[in-house]
């Protein structure tokens, strides 16, 4: 009997875990903004947030999902009454599927809400038979207990493929926030973004929007979680390891980006990251 074979493309990769925990957030916390080189996936398993992804601005309930990309700066506020309870995982991925999950936003359906309910039963196992842990409706970052379990790691990993798989298509899109804050914090960052290699100054910033100083910060404040001076700097940081990756020397980013001098640029990025822009 002759048998035909069929060649698998992998669409997607997990190659690296970086965090895995569930936690639950009271009204009121706010989660300040982060950037970072890899994946993170917030899935809300009930309660309400607002979650900001760069410019975007999304109001998130139970069975709702968000993908950070890389270099995304990212922050929510705990905004339902009984607070919320957040699954958040990061990790570094590859394949063709991850274009489709850059700046997206999903509402689950059954199916896939499912794949989500089967992970969690999953972890949760995991953590009765190897950690004695009988409660195990939330935890803290799994990754460091089950460092030198590859199983579990594996199993972790295909767990996150299967979710990106389901979602690659005829996933529904949650619409972006649209007020006259969000609108205008949209404005902000594109003229951040415009002109993020000269040294923006906040009031010209704010008078561009025809804002006072104090409004300016208190937007910032709520949709970024950190000052407009902090926000642009993240932004020069992140615009230089872009362009770093993109073979540029030290020297040439230093210059694009308005440092006064390759050395204080230097400083300035590894202060920032933790790593010396040589070595990106």
């Amino acid at each position: 009997m002759s048998w035909q074979s069929y060649e698998v493309n992998k669409q997607v990769e997990i190659t690296k875990l970086y965090s895995l925990f569930k936690r639950n957030f009271e009204r009121g916390h706010h989660f300040l903004g982060e950037m970072h080189d890899f994946w993170e996936v917030v899935y809300v398993v009930d309660g309400e947030v607002i979650i900001s992804a760069d410019e975007n601005v999304h109001s998130f309930k139970s069975g709702d999902i968000i993908f950070h990309k890389p270099l995304e700066l990212h922050k929510f506020n705990v905004v339902g009454e009984n607070g919320a309870t957040l699954l958040i995982f990061s990790f570094a991925m590859s394949g063709a599927l991850c274009k489709n999950l850059e700046r997206r936003a999903f509402h689950l359906d059954k199916h896939n809400r499912n794949i989500i309910k089967n992970f969690l039963e999953f972890l949760e196992a995991e953590i009765k038979n190897h950690l004695k842990q009988q409660n195990a409706d939330t935890f803290g970052d799994l990754l460091p207990r089950f460092a030198n379990n590859e199983i579990f790691l594996q199993t972790v990993a295909i767990y996150i493929s299967r979710i990106v798989l389901s979602l690659a298509v005829g996933a529904h899109t949650l619409p972006k926030t649209k007020t006259h804050e969000t609108e205008l914090f949209k404005r902000a960052l594109e003229i951040m973004n415009a002109r993020v290699a000269e040294n923006l100054l906040v009031d010209e910033l704010a008078r561009e929007l025809n804002m006072s100083i104090s409004s300016l910060k208190r937007l910032f404040d709520k949709y970024a979680g950190m000052s407009v001076h902090k926000y642009f700097l993240t932004l020069k940081i992140k615009t230089a390891t872009l362009m770093l990756k993109g073979g540029m020397s030290v020297n040439e980013v230093s210059d694009a980006l308005g440092f006064s001098s390759q050395g204080y640029f230097s400083a300035t990025y590894k202060r920032e990251t933790g790593s010396n822009p040589s070595q990106i």
